[in-house]
């Protein structure tokens, strides 16, 4: 029972969280050609079910074709922001003693050096203030202020773009 509980709180998490960031439909795919540029919940059914029974997907990621990227850095941002939407508030918490695990986890899926993230955790920890005032809990809005944050330090610049 309390494992069927979990998996369900999980899956009403990530569900909740992802609906933060825009729709990206079907992904790429034989499927996403085809539908390209229609909304509602039809044409993404569609555009999923033909790139699922298909199975053009990986032909497309292959070779970059298709609308698929496999080299592409949303992955890693995409984690990053899934990160952010579930864990929001014990990022703010970590944020306000300076370090904790959550933010050590954030800082890692922003491929912040270990060398650096100590100044990475002093900055969360100086402007929580500005990162989380105001922000209504939503998190394309503390990483946007973050990356901003992040962009007037030296020692944190080159990881403000990622």
């Amino acid at each position: 029972m309390k494992k069927t509980l979990a998996t369900l709180t999980a899956a009403a998490a990530l569900a909740a969280s992802s609906s933060a960031f825009a729709d990206h439909g079907a992904g790429c795919g034989l499927g996403q050609q085809i539908f390209a540029g229609q909304s509602g919940l039809g044409p993404h059914v569609l555009a999923a079910t033909t790139n699922g029974t298909s199975s053009n997907q990986l032909f497309g990621l292959s070779f970059d074709s298709l609308g698929c990227q496999g080299e592409s850095m949303i992955t890693a941002q995409y984690q990053r922001n899934l990160y952010v939407a579930g864990n929001m508030d014990s990022i703010a918490r970590d944020a306000a003693k300076g370090g904790g695990s959550h933010l050590h986890a954030l800082a890692d899926l922003m491929a912040i050096d270990a060398a650096d993230q100590p100044a990475f955790f002093t900055l969360a920890q100086s402007r929580y203030d500005e990162l989380f005032a105001d922000n209504g809990n939503d998190p394309a809005v503390f990483i946007q202020r973050l990356q901003t944050a992040m962009a007037g330090q030296p020692a944190l610049s080159r990881y403000a773009a990622q």
